[in-house]
């Protein structure tokens, strides 16, 4: 049993603050001061918040959520996304107009075009007010499968428009627009546990419960191009490596407070545990100092923590701000934080669930429910806040001009405001509304020409790219702004234009040109993936032979080769500048054989023999530490050899020539001397079978949102299940896995995970499903898991609450 408070811990009282009551128990930075938006009746539970083009501001309220500390009831569909107005232009919300009822916990609005985007679980919907009564009377779905009703901590979420044009969400591995009135998907990196933000470069920022700040260093989708090569590095990077906390009161009350460091001796929480809604600010009206900081929640710290990034070239580093204090932190154990955002007048908004329970029911600990249960936090619901961060004794700013009332003029100018917020909604607005306006795009080409902000000419680039009418000419342009990040955003909107020679060698040069540790020869590398043929793999190669040594460059040279690496693993073979061994070639060399071997294709691996036996000593090397790490791995998690479907016309040169030896030993086929073919895997009987099957629909529902349907995991979030020990090893430990979960520290593949995963709470055939699915799925081998050993174990172990740690379990 997970141990209790002390008994003589004095906790103080967490009453349900009235709005007035709840300003004074804020605690934020010298020269600021909070001022109420919005608070109940008029919202109730908002969990995401953002504004239109016209001022007002649509929220989600999961009203649904955890009615009590088991959850019940969490099915009735009284979730709404509603729009709130400020109609006497005081700075407070007044009027309230339901846009759409009787949803079951929504979590998702974004205003787009003359409607809006909203995740209903388990639907992402493009809804419409056709009559104009305020209300949805129109609904498309975009995607099905969403998720988000057995577990809100871990669905998708935080819709976003890029600067790309394109619509992106926390944790998806996918992301949208419309293309000739259809809506289209395109695979990312994914990432992110709850919210989504991007900075002035349109750079991605996400978190996960106890990661506060990770991101993509570049657009994701260049990172799963190869699926030979695997997602290349650059993206979902922890940013912030300083984890510590300062709240301003006691945390008793966090899910795993008993595991030891969690709480301070003065029971304060040391560090996130539910990390939520990164916000990069960039609106105008807060002081210098905070512009381009991020800005984090943290609802069970009763915090909003704050970092500042320092820049290395295509490196961030998040710093936490806290020698003052914590940004904003309250001594209310009901405010909740749970999500940010920059408003139309420049200031930073606080969204506040306002509860006492904001743990999910899936992983309540006997620590927190007694509490719960004892201090009363299951009661009042129905509350919820809005805040907002504004400059000290500074007068309201003025009042906000509805993009509907701008200009093109207007709206290509705001593409240079200060303002974060007008900025990225008037590059919307454009996008929307600009496609064949010739006006709206004689200003665009002019704006890339001569904007007086950097920031200015990049979003009009993207914005001629998302209405379609970027040419040839706008490009060169652009490829020789002064500022880089231009010349960046330049190189991404040229790609369609690079199967010119011209073009491809002037890219090339751009990079050569470029500092080093540069964005712009990173980007180049990665656009130069978007076009196939002879110009662009001569440009790749020109572009990487001097920088080699370069991982983040190799990376994105991979990433752009998917299915050209024999290719130019060939030109590299006979390269006068290849022969000598440089920092960074053999590595290159390894990974380009690591993923032809792994396409699977025979003649393309006898190539990359025929390779090895003319190579010199150091490419021979390399070779083999390709196929080496392109060996499958045996059913049982063992490696195993390259097996080709016949004997390779390369293999009598690799066979005489020592040398060539333990190459020659990689490979097996059909028929080879001393090679004995693997015991087949035995079928699985009709009941095991049916166990699969159930484990299957369970570990979809239940552990795939974490561990992704392909079992490979999720950085930051969850760690890999294919060929691991804890799948592949005793059955037995997998079982205590399941039935108790398991607390870190564990290390899987050389990382270390410090996290929890909570134990799946089902019946004993339901857990031996769920094991039989795993030691079977993904090429897995191993004997499944009979309902008896369940059983067995659940015997074994009665009485245990708390997870296992992987100390136990070995």
């Amino acid at each position: 049993m997970q141990p209790s408070l002390p008994r003589d811990l004095s906790v103080p009282p967490a009453p349900a603050l009235s709005p007035e009551q709840a300003l004074a128990s804020f605690r934020t930075q010298p020269g600021l001061r909070v001022e109420l938006v919005a608070a109940e009746p008029l919202v109730v539970a908002p969990v995401v918040a953002t504004f239109d083009g016209e001022g007002r501001l649509w929220v989600c309220e999961m009203r649904g959520y955890m009615p009590d500390v088991d959850g019940e009831g969490e099915g009735v569909p009284n979730g709404v996304i509603a729009v709130l107005e400020d109609t006497d232009g005081d700075g407070r919300m007044d009027r309230r107009t339901p846009f759409m009822e009787e949803l079951v916990l929504p979590r998702g609005v974004l205003p787009v075009e003359d409607g809006a985007f909203l995740i209903v679980p388990p639907e992402l919907v493009f809804a419409r007010d056709t009559d104009g009564d305020g209300r949805a009377d129109e609904l498309e779905t975009i995607a099905e499968g969403m998720g988000g009703i057995h577990s809100p901590e871990h669905a998708q979420n935080g819709i976003t428009f890029t600067h790309r044009n394109w619509y992106r969400l926390a944790n998806a591995s996918f992301e949208f627009r419309r293309e000739e009135g259809l809506w289209v998907q395109r695979r990312t990196a994914g990432g992110g546990q709850w919210g989504l933000a991007q900075d002035d470069l349109g750079r991605i920022f996400f978190d996960t419960n106890p990661d506060p700040l990770r991101g993509d260093l570049y657009p994701s989708h260049y990172s799963v191009r190869n699926p030979n090569h695997g997602r290349a590095s650059g993206v979902n990077v922890r940013f912030a490596h300083d984890m510590e906390l300062f709240p301003v009161r006691m945390n008793p009350g966090v899910n795993r407070g008993y595991h030891e460091g969690l709480l301070r001796d003065d029971y304060t929480l040391s560090r996130f545990t539910a990390a939520c809604s990164p916000l990069i600010h960039r609106g105008d009206r807060l002081p210098m100092e905070f512009r381009g900081d991020a800005f984090v929640c943290e609802p069970a710290g009763n915090l909003v923590k704050r970092f500042h990034f320092e820049r290395d070239g295509r490196e961030l580093n998040a710093v936490a701000v806290d020698a003052d204090g914590e940004f904003l932190a309250s001594t209310d154990e009901r405010f909740r934080p749970v999500h940010l955002m920059d408003g139309p007048d420049g200031a930073l908004y606080v969204v506040d669930m306002y509860r006492g329970v904001i743990q999910h029911r899936i992983f309540v600990t006997s620590f927190l429910r007694k509490q719960i249960k004892e201090r009363g936090l299951e009661t009042p619901l129905g509350l919820g806040r809005i805040w907002r961060i504004v400059p000290e004794g500074e007068a309201r700013s003025e009042e906000h001009t509805p993009l509907s009332e701008l200009s093109w003029t207007d709206l290509v100018a705001g593409l240079s405001s200060l303002n974060g917020w007008r900025r990225d909604r008037a590059h919307q607005a454009v996008v929307e509304e600009g496609r064949n306006d010739a006006d709206a795009i004689e200003l665009l080409r002019e704006a890339v020409r001569g904007a007086p902000t950097a920031q200015g000419r990049r979003h009009a680039l993207w914005c001629l790219k998302g209405i379609e009418a970027i040419d040839r000419e706008t490009c060169e342009v652009a490829l020789a702004d002064e500022d880089e990040d231009v010349r960046v955003a330049a190189v991404q909107v040229s790609e369609i234009f690079l199967s010119d020679p011209r073009l491809a060698r002037r890219l090339q040069e751009l990079a050569l040109a470029a500092d080093p540790g540069s964005r712009l020869r990173h980007q180049v590398l990665l656009s130069l993936g978007a076009v196939q043929g002879e110009p662009a793999d001569t440009a790749l190669i020109a572009t990487l032979t001097p920088h080699a040594d370069d991982e983040e460059l190799l990376q994105a040279a991979l990433s752009s080769l998917h299915q050209r690496e024999l290719q130019v693993l060939g030109k590299l073979a006979v390269a006068p500048d290849w022969r000598e061994e440089r920092p960074g070639r053999a590595r290159l060399v390894t990974l380009l054989t690591r993923a032809i071997v792994r396409e699977g294709r025979s003649e393309s691996v006898e190539r990359v023999l025929q390779l090895a036996a003319g190579a010199g000593p150091w490419q021979l090397a390399a070779i083999r530490a390709g196929l080496e790490e392109a060996c499958p791995k045996s059913p049982d998690g063992e490696p195993a050899p390259l097996r080709l479907s016949a004997r390779p016309a390369a293999f009598e040169g690799l066979h005489r020539k020592s040398s060539l030896e333990a190459i020659a030993g990689l490979i097996v086929w059909p028929g080879k001397p001393g090679y004995q073919e693997l015991e087949p895997i035995r079928p699985l009987t009709r009941e095991e079978e049916r166990l699969f099957q159930r484990g299957k629909t369970l570990y979809a529902a239940a552990c795939a949102q974490c561990h992704r349907s392909s079992g490979r995991g999720d950085p930051g979030k969850a760690p890999t299940l294919r060929r691991t020990r804890f799948v592949l090893g005793p059955p037995e430990r997998l079982t205590r896995i399941l039935m108790h979960g398991l607390a870190g520290p564990v290390e899987v593949e050389g990382q270390t995970w410090d996290a929890e995963m909570p134990a799946l709470v089902a019946e004993d055939e339901d857990l031996a499903a769920v094991a039989t699915y795993l030691r079977r799925e993904w090429g897995h081998g191993v004997e499944p898991v009979p309902v008896e050993l369940v059983e067995r174990v659940r015997e074994e172990t009665r009485g245990r609450v708390q997870p296992w740690s992987a100390s136990e379990l070995e």
